[in-house]
């Protein structure tokens, strides 16, 4: 393992060790967890937890959900399993890859599926650990929805976040797994800057019709000094 240590982006409201050298999570992850709007009972996986960052930010608006995470990596498997017992959260934390989710679970078994898959086809890095959490090396983008579709119960949710340049893509692969989209919201850098990346809330087996994008979220007022909005702000001091 690479040395973990606490993250110097969390502190105060949840403890966070992850690797020095290797993958190491994003604020992909923090607007993902602002955007998923569930009820306060039902049972919740994320499909690729990394190091639990997800998970430890959802437990601080919802303390009464049956949380569920999977994890490839035996080394961020380590970091997860030791930030839920640092935050003393209890997670259902298992090791495996996404594509064999069949041999753990029966279908329709969650209310809710949250992930930030590997956003990339290919990654020409060297770090293997970067590699696998980045690229469809080990899983496709495919095998992340096809695992949500399964997983869900009737009208569960499946939320997502994922590089806009894929946005067709994504949406004929949501949707020809009976994962209607409901609730769309694109992320910017700036005002004048075009959509970087994008929020989705799908629902299973839903009528299509009824669709909602919110307003734009922008990230910083000024990019190369690096100053972020009202919003975000407000989402970085919610959680952080």
């Amino acid at each position: 393992m690479d040395n973990p240590k606490p993250s110097p982006f969390i502190r105060g409201k949840i403890h966070l060790f992850q690797p020095e050298k290797g993958y190491r999570f994003n604020i992909d992850s923090v607007l993902l967890a602002s955007f998923v709007n569930v009820k306060e009972k039902g049972k919740l996986i994320d499909l690729g937890t990394g190091s639990g960052i997800l998970i430890l930010l959802l437990n601080l608006k919802y303390k009464n959900i049956d949380y569920w995470a999977l994890e490839v990596q035996d080394e961020l498997y380590d970091i997860a399993k030791k930030n839920f017992e640092l935050n003393s959260v209890k997670v259902n934390l298992i090791k495996e890859n996404v594509k064999n989710i069949k041999k753990i679970f029966k279908p329709n078994s969650f209310d809710y599926v949250i992930t930030n898959p590997p956003y990339f086809k290919e990654y020409k890095g060297e770090n293997l650990s970067i590699k696998i959490a980045r690229s469809e090396y080990l899983a496709s983008i495919d095998d992340f929805i096809k695992a949500g579709k399964y997983l869900l119960k009737d009208k569960g949710k499946f939320f997502l976040v994922f590089p806009s340049s894929r946005l067709s893509e994504i949406t004929y692969k949501i949707k020809k797994e009976n994962l209607q989209p409901k609730r769309w919201r694109f992320i910017h850098s700036s005002l004048k800057e075009k959509a970087s990346h994008f929020l989705v809330e799908a629902v299973k087996n839903a009528k299509e019709g009824g669709e909602i994008v919110e307003n734009p979220l922008i990230i910083y007022t000024d990019p190369k000094k690096r100053k972020y909005t009202d919003e975000i702000k407000y989402i970085l001091e919610k959680f952080c």
